[in-house]
């Protein structure tokens, strides 16, 4: 019989928890992959492991019997990771993966940086700051550049950048007329969400926050998330757009005179946005290098 060590690995997490939703967010998935990988590991061991309830899951006599077995097999296999990895981490480049929704001018700044770097690098833009820390987690980056926000709590982290909120809106609208405005004056306008559209996570978080501060006139504008057709919409129908107060970022420069305004919100009631690197305590004891990068690093941009 063979038997998917991940599957081991799901139950063990199913087992520690007792609550698919907990584990599924332990192991960075969702909970109905998770579900359906149990169901088949049940399917190669020949019997149930756990007992389904609507307010409670607890393991059968089966997944009593097989729980140490498998949590020392997944024991087994993190270990066998750590010593392969520790045999080739001198031999490879360090892996930097960056998030693509920080500013463009910082995103340009800081490859200029690490390309300066004592240390082989190898540097990919991955996607948002959630898949950053997803890969982190699994070892496959030694350091990521994410939104500080949406950081997980067992990342380590350093911060080396922060930039104020800001509002894209036409250059004739009253707002544009302002050094900066406080949160509050959005109450009655349609706001703009769009431009945090490709990070769920980003989304979520700024459409709690707009809420909190009294906003409801929240609209989606863009049928495919794209920058352009988000300025269009707000030109044509007089919207707000929320975005980083970076008027050197290809935001920046998008929403400029004559057409628009950028304008900074003011950080009494609007928290700034961090940009932090980010690194796991394991992979810095496994690899020297990681903390020797992440100093220099942090020195270049000052």
């Amino acid at each position: 019989m063979d038997i998917d060590f991940t599957r081991l690995k799901y139950f063990v997490a199913v087992a520690d928890e007792l609550h698919f939703k907990r584990a599924a967010d332990r192991l960075m998935i969702t909970a109905p992959p998770l579900s359906r990988q149990i169901m088949l590991l049940e399917r190669e061991v020949g019997g149930a492991l756990f007992e389904r309830g609507y307010h409670e899951v607890r393991l059968t006599p089966l997944g009593a019997h097989l729980l140490d077995r498998a949590r020392a097999i997944v024991q087994k296999g993190a270990e066998f990771r750590v010593a392969a990895q520790a045999f080739t981490a001198e031999e490879t480049n360090l892996r930097v993966g960056v998030t693509a929704y920080a500013p463009s001018d910082f995103l340009e700044r800081f490859q200029t940086v690490v390309g300066e770097l004592s240390v082989p690098i190898s540097c990919d833009i991955t996607g948002s700051a959630a898949d950053v820390t997803t890969k982190l987690m699994a070892g496959e980056l030694d350091v990521g550049l994410v939104q500080f926000a949406g950081i997980d709590t067992r990342l380590r982290s350093h911060v080396v950048a922060e930039y104020q909120g800001g509002i894209a809106v036409r250059a004739d609208d009253p707002l544009a007329a302002k050094d900066s405005i406080r949160i509050t004056e959005l109450r009655d306008r349609e706001v703009v969400v769009d431009l945090a559209r490709p990070n769920p996570t980003a989304l979520a978080g700024l459409t709690r926050s707009l809420q909190r501060a009294g906003i409801d006139r929240i609209v989606r504008v863009a049928t495919h998330g794209g920058e352009i057709e988000v300025a269009q919409q707000v030109f044509h129908r007089r919207l707000v757009a929320i975005l980083t107060y970076a008027p050197d970022s290809f935001l920046g420069r998008l929403f400029a005179p004559p057409q628009f305004k950028l304008v900074p919100i003011d950080t009494d009631r609007w928290r700034p946005m961090s940009v932090a690197l980010a690194w796991t305590a394991d992979g810095a004891r496994r690899r020297p290098a990681v903390e020797r990068a992440i100093e220099e690093i942090v020195a270049k941009l000052g």
